[in-house]
């Protein structure tokens, strides 16, 4: 069976709250902004100094972020066995925080040899995102994501991250690019 497969970029292909970590610990508001770590994360942030921090940091962030262990060669094979690849993103032009990102984006994915079917940028709403796609299976670091996503009937997996590894969820979890192969493959 093949599937139209949706893939989150941070923290599930990108290091990337690792990455927002290191400038995280040379800033002055460092406390602040670790107890803010979800909305730095889903870039939604609502204090000043988050906001500033995030204005400064998200492109040199993006532009520096590494992929994950075996992300490009498990999506490869994704691709090559006939599946369909959506990359659904919060990143985007839509955010002021993330103006530039997509030029950078685009950038990292084609340098990493990360290919993809599409990629959907300012993805707010993923649940209903998955549904106009018509995404059989969406992969998300974000836990209240996946929730939303299978409380629309589509099946989600959440890809432990630095930010949601201590969170419960009734959604299944994977830990690495290898283990989330594995549970594809299988339902494949």
């Amino acid at each position: 069976m093949l599937m139209k497969i949706g893939i989150d970029i941070d923290d599930v292909i990108t290091n990337t709250s690792e990455k927002i970590e290191e400038y995280v610990v040379k800033d002055i508001n460092r406390q602040k902004l670790q107890e803010h770590m979800k909305e730095i994360m889903k870039g939604n942030p609502s204090e000043p100094e988050v906001i500033s921090f995030c204005m400064e940091n998200y492109l040199r962030v993006f532009e520096k972020v590494k992929p994950k262990d075996n992300a490009s060669k498990v999506i490869q094979n994704l691709l090559d066995k006939g599946n369909e690849i959506y990359l659904i993103t919060a990143r985007g032009e839509n955010l002021e925080f993330f103006r530039g990102s997509e030029k950078v984006t685009k950038k990292f994915l084609e340098d990493n040899n990360i290919k993809y079917t599409k990629i959907i940028f300012n993805a707010v709403n993923k649940a209903q995102l998955c549904v106009d796609n018509q995404i059989d299976i969406m992969i998300d670091d974000s836990i209240e994501h996946c929730e939303d996503i299978k409380n629309v009937g589509i099946k989600s997996i959440v890809f432990t991250s630095n930010v949601n590894k201590n969170t419960s969820t009734t959604v299944e979890r994977v830990n690495n690019w290898l283990e989330l192969e594995n549970k594809l493959n299988e339902m494949l």
